[in-house]
């Protein structure tokens, strides 16, 4: 559904791209083989296009091959059962049902769906995502003007699973400045589960002094519930690890605070970014995924 907003021919080349749109910025990364780029500016009234026109003042777009990735406020999920139809005919038939699930005009929302990972055989539930056409349109005309090859367009929640691989059920919590923390279960770089918790806006700013005051008992809470929820709903076998990505300078004391309420092990997610592409982790997950469309038959 999404893809209709871009399809076109370009030239064949080697450079790739991924571009991070949160409700106040937009972050463009670029690989060309050995060069690499990345830059975030703020934007005003949610205007991606004007920035995006700036960074590419900087760095050369032209024929690049692109993901966008949407993060938390820029779009809407809803479960629905899944349509009583063949799987060829879901699209459209979640089309009607999904058009009053969401705040988003029904002439506006552009929708695509996927399924959890789950052990649980009777799970009959599909995520369907919305995002506001009126938003995305600008940013894809800008690109095509900068004559950008945009292969796919995702979400956080999905673009994440390129950082944890691991054949094992995890739990990532994930948090950037401009974001809101996200839990997610992860298993063989697949999706299990996701959502959001309100009032850690601020995590990357806070400090040992904080933690030590309390102020991770409510996140580790939620992550016991997540963990409550993977083991009773999604039937898996158990969580191995939780994961951390923390752009705090105490994220360790986060790790540590958290060892202390759990009996699993807690660790910082490891990164193979040693440059200033480790501080845009949403970015390097993007450009994984991009890998992955590039190579698919």
């Amino acid at each position: 559904m999404l893809a209709k907003l871009f399809k076109r021919k370009v030239k064949a080349t080697s450079r790739q791209m991924s571009i991070v749109i949160q409700p106040s910025s937009v972050t463009v990364a670029v690989k060309d083989g050995e060069e690499k780029f990345i830059k975030q500016l703020p934007c005003q009234n949610r205007d991606y296009v004007s920035a995006l026109q700036k960074i590419a003042e900087e760095f050369e777009f032209e024929d690049a091959q692109c993901q966008i990735v949407l993060t938390y406020g820029l779009y809407q999920t809803a479960q629905v059962d899944k349509p009583n139809v063949p799987e060829n005919e879901w699209a459209q038939a979640l089309i009607w049902s999904a058009k009053d699930l969401f705040t988003i005009a029904p002439a506006n929302q552009l929708l695509e769906f996927y399924q959890h990972t789950s052990n649980n055989t009777n799970n009959n539930k599909l995520n369907i995502v919305a995002c506001d056409k009126e938003l995305l349109q600008p940013i894809i005309d800008c690109l095509i003007e900068l004559e950008v090859d945009v292969k796919a367009i995702s979400i956080e929640d999905i673009v994440l699973t390129q950082l944890v691989k691991e054949e094992s059920a995890n739990i990532l919590v994930f948090h950037a400045p401009g974001t809101q923390l996200l839990l997610a279960i992860m298993k063989n770089g697949e999706l299990c589960f996701s959502r959001h918790i309100n009032g850690y806006e601020n995590l990357h700013q806070l400090s040992e002094v904080d933690f030590e005051a309390g102020k991770l008992n409510n996140l580790s809470l939620e992550i016991q519930r997540s963990i409550d929820y993977a083991i009773g709903q999604l039937k898996l076998e158990r969580i191995s690890k939780i994961i951390v990505s923390v752009q705090n300078f105490d994220s360790q004391q986060i790790v540590d605070t958290l060892q202390e309420m759990f009996d699993v092990n807690v660790t910082l997610l490891a990164s193979e970014a040693e440059d200033e592409f480790s501080r845009f982790p949403i970015n390097i997950a993007a450009l994984d995924e991009l890998k992955l469309e590039l190579s698919a038959p």
